[in-house]
Formats: C-alpha cells, structure tokens, sequence
C-alpha cells in the first residue's frame, strides 16, 4: 500500500533548492505540471509556495490565499508539515507574490490549521485544510486574494492550474512556477480513465464526483509529484474550483483528481468568517 501511495497521492515534495532529493525518490508523493509553460509574471497572484528548512529551504507543497488571514491547502499537504507534537514545523514558511519557489522576498509563517474533520487518508477523500497566517502579508500588487466558487462544476469547464512539481516523471523539479491549461470531465469518463491506468490487480479509490472534481487534457499534459494542492481555477469566472488532490503521476494519460471546493462551503466559510488569528 506504501508503493501504492506513492503512485497516485499528489502530496509533499520534499526537495532542497538546488533539486536535489531529501528523501528517498519512492517516498516522493508530490505531483508536478507536465507539458505545461513557466506561468507569466503575476498570472497566479493568489499562489503560494510552502517551504521549509534550517539552512536550506525544501519545498513542500502548493497553497492558495483565500482571505487576509487564510491559505487554503490539501490536509494531507497539512499532515506532512506537523511535528511529532501535532504542531505545523517552526521552519514552515509560505513564499508568495513570486513565481519562484525560492524567493525570500515575500515570506510568511502560520499560526495554526483546520484540517476537515472527515479527512480520510486512506481513501483521499475530505482531503481539505486551512492554515492561519501569522500576522497580514505584505502589501504588493503581486499578490492577491482568490474567490472560491460554491457553484458546481461540470464537465467541459475551462480552467487552469499551476504549480512546481516535476516537469517530468523522475525529473526535476520546477524553479519557476509552472502553467497548465486543461478542462473538467464527467465523471463516468474520470473512473473509465483512472481505472484503464491502473495496473493489473491494484487498488485505487473510488471517483467520488460529490467530493471530487476530475480533469484530463491529454498523454503528455498533467500533473506529478509536487503540484499537490495547488489551485484549480475556472476561466470563466477567475475564481478556485478545486485543489490538487491525487492522481497517476507524471502525465500517463490518465485523469488528474482536485478536492471540489463547492463540497466544503460550510466548512470554509466557518472558518474564514472570523479573522481573529491573524
């Protein structure tokens, strides 16, 4: 079941800032954008990069900033970052207003977390967490708040998604944050795409289109290790539709899974109602 995880859960990446591992490969659970373009200058103001270390930064997953006071991310991005006390790492740090994961421009720290009381690590499901700022970010016109969108979403949505992950399977990570166009999918096409990826006799959890938003463009294009919870973004409307979740890394042509934002509207707004710790 480990190697398992480390095929399809798009989580913590784990690489220090001249790309070399921390960690064993195997063990990397992070997923990257493939096939995709360095996004322009300011094209993801809400993107945040969560980094840490003592004499060198690692990064380790992907965030959006939903409010002065909160950074939305996936729970198991969350799980990842706690010391053995249940505490977020003191050397947690958010990157933002850059499209470079090792900027030191524009850095934050964290106060706390809201994981979702569901949460369920083995079946990637309610895979949903909210970090505390510590204190406001710094004004700059390079970064900016991203509106979540309650309204569900269908297949045959626009959107797009960025990210620091691998910019192939085995290969580097991104120093430079990465751009990818893709649209949703249904989901009797997302389980019919994830269970043709999925090799002879294995498991895999089951496509949930209540909890889940799916989506596929193509062999070649998609996301790997290290774009775990990034923003899913609709085109139409500008606004976060999902969050990178998991999937079959690097671009294999299956489809890639978000966490539905819409599903977790009372979960967010409880928590983003008040501003208290920040």
């Amino acid at each position: 079941m480990v190697f398992l995880k480390c095929i399809i859960l798009f989580g913590l990446l784990g690489h220090i800032a001249n790309g070399s591992p921390l960690k064993s490969e195997i063990m990397d659970l992070n997923p990257h954008i493939v096939g995709g373009v360095d996004a322009p200058d300011g094209y993801a103001p809400h993107s945040m990069a969560l980094t840490s270390g003592y004499w060198v930064n690692s990064l380790m997953c992907g965030a959006s900033i939903i409010s002065e006071c909160h950074v939305l991310t996936a729970a198991h991005c969350i799980e990842a970052l706690l010391d053995i006390n249940g505490q977020l790492l003191s050397t947690l740090h958010g990157v933002y207003a850059t499209n470079e994961w090792q900027s030191t421009k524009h850095r934050t720290k964290f106060s706390g977390f809201i994981n979702h009381e569901k949460y369920d690590a083995f079946l990637y499901k309610y895979d949903i967490g909210v970090l505390f700022l510590d204190g406001k970010l710094t004004p700059s016109d390079k970064w900016a708040i991203i509106a979540l969108n309650f309204d569900w979403i269908d297949a045959g949505d626009k959107s797009s998604v960025t990210g620091y992950g691998r910019l192939w399977n085995w290969g580097p990570i991104a120093t430079r944050l990465q751009l990818l166009y893709l649209k949703t999918i249904g989901e009797k096409e997302c389980a019919d795409g994830v269970s043709a990826a999925m090799p002879p006799g294995w498991w895999i959890p089951p496509v949930d289109q209540r909890v889940e938003i799916c989506t596929f463009k193509g062999e070649g294009f998609g996301l790997c290790n290290g774009d775990s919870d990034s923003a899913l973004v609709s085109l139409k409307t500008n606004t976060q539709t999902g969050i990178v979740a998991w999937g079959f890394p690097c671009a294999r042509g299956a489809p890639d899974m978000f966490v539905r934002v819409s599903a977790f509207k009372d979960f967010l707004l409880n928590i983003m109602k008040t501003c208290d710790k920040c």
